[in-house]
C-alpha cells in the first residue's frame, strides 16, 4: 500500500488520492499529476482501501439495482454504490461511498480477482466510475465520444461502439496532422466562466480513453458535437431541440437514482444552449472529414 498522497488535475478539478494507489493507476494518470497545491487546496478527496474482504451492505433510505450494481441514497443526501457478481462470488466486490456533492469519495476493494480484473485495475476503474458524477455537480459531464482539437477548437464525434468514430478522428490526424486527439472515448465537458463573465463549454482530456488509451492533458473550447451515422454518401445536418437532447442523453453516463438526475439533465440542457449539435451521415473517407470541416470551419 502506498502511503503517499497523489494530486491530479482533471477537467480543471483537483483530486487528492489517499491510501491504496497502485503503479498501474499511477502510470495511466501520470499526464494529469500535479504537485501538492499550496495549502493542500483540492476539490475532491478520494480515499481507497484495498483487501477489504468483509465489505458490508450500507443502510440506506432508497436502493435501486441495475446490472448487478446497487445504488443507494442515504439520509444525509450522500450515495453508495455496491458491485456484486453473485454467480462468481458471494462477496461484495467494491463499495463506493460519497457525500452529497461528491467532494469526498471513499472506496473499498476486495482482494479477489474478478473476471480478470484484480484490485489494481479496479482501483483505477473506480476513479473513472465516479468522474461523471463529480462532473454533474460541477457544470460538466462525460460524453462517450472521440474528441479532437483542431485549430484551437474541440469537436466531439459520438456514436455507438463499432460505428467508426475513432477511425474518423484518425482520418483527421492523417489528412490534417495539426489535429490532436483530446480523448478517444471519455472526454470531459465543463462549462467555465471567463473573465468577461461569458459561459464557455470546454472539452478536457481524461485518463480513461477506452481500448486505445489515447488521451492528452489538453483542453479547448467546443466548436460542436457531431453524432455519426453510417451511410454510403456523406452529408451533415444541424439537430436541435428534443432530437439533440435524445442523442446527448444516449451518450452520457445516466444517473440511476432520480435524486442524481436533476444535475445531469440541467447540465445537458445548458450544454445544448451553448454547443451546436450535428448528425453526420458518413462513410469512412477523406470526403467525410471534408464534409465536417466545411460545415464547422468555413473560415479555414
Amino acid at each position: 500500500m502506498n502511503k503517499e498522497n497523489f494530486y491530479y488535475k482533471i477537467a480543471n478539478i483537483v483530486f487528492r488520492i489517499e491510501g491504496y494507489w497502485p503503479e498501474l493507476a499511477q502510470g495511466r494518470l501520470k499526464k494529469y499529476r500535479i504537485e501538492e497545491p499550496q495549502n493542500d487546496a483540492y476539490d475532491v478527496r478520494y480515499i481507497i482501501n484495498s483487501k477489504c474482504d468483509n465489505i458490508t451492505m450500507p443502510k440506506a433510505v432508497k436502493s435501486v439495482e441495475v446490472n448487478r450494481r446497487h445504488w443507494m441514497l442515504h439520509e444525509d443526501g450522500g450515495y453508495s454504490m455496491i458491485d456484486l457478481i453473485p454467480e462468481i462470488t458471494d462477496k461484495i466486490i467494491n463499495r463506493i461511498d460519497t457525500n452529497k456533492d461528491w467532494s469526498e469519495i471513499r472506496v473499498q476493494l476486495c482482494s479477489e480477482e474478478i473476471s480478470g480484473f484484480d484490485e489494481k485495475m479496479r482501483a483505477y476503474n473506480s476513479f473513472g466510475e465516479t468522474l461523471p458524477f463529480v462532473l454533474f455537480e460541477r457544470n460538466g459531464m462525460v460524453l462517450h465520444s472521440s474528441c479532437i482539437e483542431y485549430k484551437g477548437n474541440a469537436v466531439l464525434f459520438s456514436a455507438p461502439s463499432g460505428t467508426g468514430k475513432s477511425t474518423h478522428t484518425r482520418l483527421w490526424r492523417e489528412y490534417y496532422p495539426e489535429t490532436n486527439i483530446i480523448n478517444d472515448d471519455m472526454p470531459a465537458l465543463r462549462i467555465l466562466t471567463n473573465e468577461q463573465g461569458e459561459q464557455i463549454p470546454y472539452a478536457f482530456g481524461t485518463p480513461w480513453s477506452g481500448k486505445t488509451q489515447t488521451n492528452s492533458n489538453i483542453n479547448a473550447p467546443i466548436r460542436a458535437i457531431v453524432f455519426l451515422k453510417q451511410a454510403p454518401e456523406n452529408s451533415i445536418r444541424r439537430v436541435t431541440g428534443a432530437e439533440a437532447v435524445f442523442l446527448v442523453m444516449q451518450a452520457i453516463r445516466i444517473a440511476t437514482l432520480e435524486e442524481q438526475m436533476s444535475a445531469s439533465l440541467d447540465n445537458t440542457s445548458q450544454m445544448l444552449k451553448l454547443i451546436p449539435t450535428y448528425e453526420l451521415s458518413c462513410n469512412i473517407s477523406k470526403d467525410a472529414v471534408e464534409t465536417v470541416k466545411k460545415e464547422l470551419f468555413p473560415e479555414l
